[in-house]
């Protein structure tokens, strides 16, 4: 039996999603949502995925394909376009490559927003991964931040582990308390496999310190799937906690 929830987590587990965002690109995001969806899934909640915007040539875009693979789930082809809202073969900002796309296409919050809520309805708790950064913009007029501000989810930062990652956490932590996004923690990924350990328990340590943020664990660089399940789970038992499971 699940213990007795938090208030704060009682109003986390209320929204019943949460957005992952990065720092920027590559710094782990797919990763993260493939191994917190793996180790949800295990717990019996039933979590499922979302991307509004992805953007590159492989279809089905590879974001999906590596989250569910991560995740040992398979890929069903019915599910995609609501798993995926948008996809973009330009591997660019969504709204130069919805523009690139031709035939006028551009990325619509309205269906964003419809799309959301179907899956949200599906899932005890959906998961939706960013593209690239926070300020990204989907069209030219709105900012990923500011549809996120709009929807108000608990918000995962996905930062690198190494040098630079400070400057960059810092102020993705304070472009979402800015606009009232409920931030629920960090996650530290390693960009390489012989990243700085000294480094790397600095930075999480500063993070958490001025950022007044939790750090919930930093994932090693590894090409073993399995070998990276199992370093997840105290990261994905933290963040499950946090979220009142």
């Amino acid at each position: 039996m699940r213990q007795q929830r938090s208030g704060a987590a009682e109003r986390l587990r209320e929204m019943s999603a949460i957005f992952v965002t990065g720092t920027g690109t590559n710094v782990g995001k797919t990763h993260v949502c493939g191994l917190l969806l793996d180790f949800l899934r295990k717990k019996d909640i039933a979590a499922g995925y979302q991307k509004w915007v992805a953007t590159g040539p492989e279809f089905p875009p590879a974001d999906l394909e590596a989250c569910l693979r991560m995740a040992q789930l398979p890929l069903v082809p019915e599910l995609v376009s609501s798993q995926v809202v948008y996809h973009f073969a330009l591997p660019a900002s969504p709204h130069l490559a919805a523009e690139r796309a031709g035939s006028g296409a551009v990325v619509d919050p309205e269906l964003i927003r419809a799309r959301y809520q179907e899956m949200l309805a599906c899932h005890e708790l959906l998961m939706v991964e960013g593209v690239g950064g926070l300020m990204v913009p989907l069209n030219r007029e709105l900012l990923l931040v500011d549809l996120l501000r709009e929807l108000k989810m608990p918000t995962l930062v996905v930062a690198k582990s190494g040098l630079g990652t400070i400057n960059h956490t810092l102020l993705s932590l304070e472009a979402l308390r800015h606009r009232d996004i409920p931030v629920l923690g960090v996650v530290c990924s390693d960009a390489a496999p012989d990243e700085d350990g000294m480094l790397a328990e600095d930075n999480m340590r500063t993070i958490a310190g001025m950022g007044r943020v939790r750090v919930f664990g930093r994932l090693r660089r590894s090409a073993d799937s399995f070998q990276a399940r199992s370093d997840f789970v105290p990261v994905g038992r933290a963040i499950a906690e946090a979220l009142g499971f």
